[in-house]
């Protein structure tokens, strides 16, 4: 076992560290989430650099900065990436029937590690995809940080793609750019992490159980009611990475057969019950005026959102439509 504390002289003279306790110290510094005591999540540079770009011929990688987690050794730590200066390489010519998917990749090499390589490098790399009628990405090699996937249509079906890697890095404490969900799936999630979700424009803090804060559409399978349709962005739930929720919804009638006598409560939707309020809550709702009723909305423990009115009125068909605007707290 070695254990490192900088500074600390090792001697009297200079202290003396190797590159393998340089990187092991400097994970008190690295943000998590990559599920590696020692290893940060791999990523660029937030804000500048690296960029990626392709012409039919040719892939170039502008100058920028990332940090590199290989993985070849679980006390191996974390690599301090950058360039300096374009990387450029050739693209593979377009095959004459099928698309191709080709990966730009950084390759540590570090035998001092002991990962086998037998190399002291971590050069920008290039590697040609399979052409096929549904083609997909190759193999990510071992050791390797994704920069950037290209896609080659077939000959004479246009110019190459490219979408780059959107993992970026943050020092300890920082908020976690996330891409989109399967890159929130992929997260070791610490007490106290927090992310933003850079598709869906919201913030969330883990706290040591779920995700507080996000935001998701309202399910509307098996109810009585329905979402009132496409082109409304309304059906859905927000939380505040400070346990707030807010629904904003509008129901349409989805059962002909549905009666509004007084007092019956009709199950319109739910809502994840972990964001749920602790016991029912009343929640204010309006009907089109085209129906004559008085509603009642209520927002159940167990997520269920449930919808009655206290007269009789004329308030059936599919053309009868409630709408929801409610705050409350989830759970703790």
């Amino acid at each position: 076992m070695t254990i490192t504390c900088q500074p600390m002289d090792a001697t009297a003279g200079s202290p003396t560290y190797s590159a393998s306790n340089e990187r092991q110290a400097d994970a008190a510094l690295y943000g998590g989430g990559s599920g590696l005591a020692l290893g940060a999540r791999s990523g660029f540079r937030p804000g500048a650099g690296n960029v990626l770009s392709v012409t039919s011929t040719t892939w170039t990688l502008t100058p920028g900065a990332a940090i590199i987690t290989p993985g070849a050794a679980t006390a191996q730590g974390s690599y301090r990436w950058s360039s300096d200066a374009n990387s450029t390489g050739p693209i593979t010519a377009a095959d004459a029937t099928y698309a191709r998917k080709d990966i730009v990749y950084i390759q540590v090499n570090d035998s001092s590690s002991g990962d086998g390589s037998g190399a002291l490098t971590a050069p920008v790399s290039y590697l040609a995809g399979t052409p096929s009628a549904s083609p997909v990405a190759p193999t990510l090699p071992a050791r390797s940080f994704l920069v950037g996937t290209i896609t080659v249509p077939q000959a004479g079906g246009g110019s190459p793609t490219v979408v780059r890697n959107p993992a970026v890095f943050v020092a300890a404490g920082g908020i976690q750019p996330i891409a989109d969900q399967a890159e929130q799936d992929g997260l070791t999630p610490y007490k106290g992490m927090r992310i933003r979700r850079m598709d869906l424009g919201f913030d969330a803090v883990y706290n040591g159980t779920r995700w507080v804060g996000g935001t998701g559409t309202i399910d509307t399978s098996g109810t009585d009611y329905s979402s009132f349709g496409a082109g409304y962005d309304s059906a859905r739930w927000f939380e505040s990475p400070d346990g707030m929720v807010m629904l904003t919804a509008i129901f349409k009638n989805a059962n002909a057969n549905v009666t509004t006598v007084p007092f019956v409560k009709y199950k319109v939707g739910a809502v994840p019950a972990a964001i749920a309020p602790v016991a029912r809550i009343g929640a204010g709702v309006a009907v089109d005026s085209a129906h004559d009723a008085q509603p009642l909305g209520y927002i159940e423990a167990n997520g269920d959102i449930q919808f009655s009115v206290n007269s009789s009125g004329t308030s059936t068909g599919s053309s009868f439509f409630v709408e929801y605007n409610v705050v409350w707290r989830s759970k703790p």
